[in-house]
């Protein structure tokens, strides 16, 4: 089962990591008193090191290496007003370098992961207005790091639920969309909320709080984040995915709209002249791709469509399907039926199943020569022992354009022949795209404009949106309605291609 190996590396860590460490007393990066943590910093550091790899091999990074210097800087100014960076905090925590990546992901949201590495989305970036709104997401993620969230949380997790705090902290992130948790994690983001509840609301109002401390430190006007929290209230709402404030680990939007704007007054009196820096944000986004990227793979209208590779694929009707990086994930509605789409290792279908053969360690029922969507291929097929019953497990290896593709399935023995059609009907339909429109698609991008004449914000942005996204959506990504009069001079986002 490599894949599931890919898919849980992480987890395994951090679950090896609680067992081995149990209980730990060091100091605290944010008040200098010791105690008890789930992992050693050292291993802190190896979680996070590690981590980061799966990470970017499940996400991608978004190709953009100036926005990715840009990010970087606006970090590192918040993080030298940080309680890391302190002359009294204690030594061990001092000279940790940080890593702030732009991630190639439409959602909206950040997060952080043990060590240092600080991550943002294009959904994100797409969201924010000015420097000053960046500034205070990055450093409420940089006091997740600080405070060692994700080693207090594992205190309290037993052997059984150990694997739910890496969803916690890489899937629900500053916006608490426990959602996001499963599109990397595989686990159920409600349970946690559950069992954890008070604790992650302490987290998240502690990272909001000095998130906003170190961003003022370092010259932000604070105060322009309330409009962004606000932002996340709309999204959650729209989407339907908000849940009850005694239902979530985060505090709810609203109230942390009304905490920045108290922090925003009670710092302005300290440090009267911050910046908003909204016109150099705007430079740095202006073109940023916004929705999904049909160039990397898009899902419309019953297919997958990789206009880059040139290939396409169906979907069964039903069928909910998620977009990585480097592979595309298919679950059928009882969830009991998967099947993932990836790259083969190897520069045939041939070598490229004799690989997974040896890295599954599994002795094949069978393997041989197979006839795939009209291609010569390879097809291996075994059984594997889980704690949930036997597993048939096949994958099904072709070539395309010098390109080794696997299409690995899996289902208890005793429901294959129920998903074998489902299976064969998506490798079987896999070919060149046909219709010329997918092929030549280009992504759509944000566009910076200056409005000319006074008017209503709808009738700045046209009737073409991303696939998947509306006029409202664009309307909260400006952070304003979609009937707000625009005046003359203002900084709108608008989209384009």
């Amino acid at each position: 089962m490599k894949l599931m190996k890919r898919y849980l590396g992480s987890i395994c860590l951090l679950g090896l990591l609680a067992i081995l460490s149990g209980c730990v007393t060091e100091p605290s990066a944010l008040t200098g008193e010791s105690r008890s943590y789930g992992y050693t910093w050292r291993q802190e550091l190896e979680l996070g090191r590690t981590s980061d790899a799966h990470l970017i091999q499940q996400m991608g990074l978004y190709p953009d290496d100036a926005l990715a210097s840009y990010v970087t800087s606006i970090g590192e100014s918040v993080l030298a007003q940080s309680s890391l960076r302190r002359v009294g905090t204690p030594e061990i925590y001092r000279n940790l370098e940080f890593k702030f990546r732009v991630m190639d992901s439409p959602v909206v949201n950040a997060f952080a992961l043990p060590g240092g590495y600080v991550y943002v989305t294009r959904g994100l970036l797409a969201h924010l207005s000015n420097e000053a709104q960046l500034a205070v997401v990055l450093g409420h993620e940089i006091t997740h790091v600080a405070a060692r969230h994700a080693s207090q949380q594992a205190l309290k997790q037993q052997w059984g639920q150990i694997g739910l705090v890496a969803g916690a902290v890489i899937g629900q992130g500053i916006t608490g969309n426990e959602q996001f948790a499963d599109q990397f994690m595989g686990w159920g983001g409600s349970v946690f909320q559950m069992l954890t509840l008070k604790y992650g609301r302490d987290a998240e109002r502690e990272s909001d709080i000095y998130g906003v401390e170190y961003s003022a430190k370092a010259g932000y006007a604070i105060g322009e984040s309330a409009d962004f929290f606000n932002s996340l209230g709309r999204i959650s709402a729209k989407s339907g995915q908000s849940l009850p404030s005694w239902q979530s680990s985060h505090p709810g939007a609203g109230e942390r709209e009304g905490r920045i704007r108290q922090l925003a007054i009670d710092w302005g009196n300290t440090f009267p002249d911050l910046k908003v820096g909204e016109a150099e944000y705007l430079k740095e986004i202006d073109g940023l791709i916004i929705g999904e990227n049909p160039r990397s793979g898009i899902v419309m209208r019953g297919k997958f469509y990789h206009a880059d590779m040139g290939f396409q694929f169906d979907i069964p009707e039903g069928w909910q399907a998620k977009k990585e990086a480097s592979s595309v994930t298919l679950v059928d509605p009882a969830g009991r039926g998967i099947l993932v789409f990836s790259v083969g290792k190897g520069s045939t279908p041939e070598e490229a199943a004799r690989n997974f053969v040896t890295s599954s360690k599994v002795e094949p029922l069978r393997f041989g020569k197979s006839t795939i969507g009209g291609r010569k291929g390879y097809v291996v097929e075994n059984s594997v022992a889980t704690s949930n019953g036997n597993m048939l497990v096949r994958n099904e290896f072709l070539s395309h354009r010098g390109e080794v593709f696997g299409f690995l399935s899996y289902s208890k023995v005793e429901e294959s022949k129920r998903y074998r059609s489902a299976f064969s009907s998506v490798s079987e339909s896999f070919g060149e795209i046909g219709n010329a429109s997918i092929r030549d698609i280009e992504p759509t991008r944000l566009k910076v404009v200056t409005a000319k004449k006074q008017d209503r914000f709808s009738n700045f942005i046209g009737t073409e949106f991303p696939y998947g996204m509306d006029e409202t959506d664009l309307a909260i990504i400006n952070q304003i309605e979609l009937n707000t009069v625009v005046e003359p001079g203002e900084k709108l986002k608008i989209v384009g291609n």
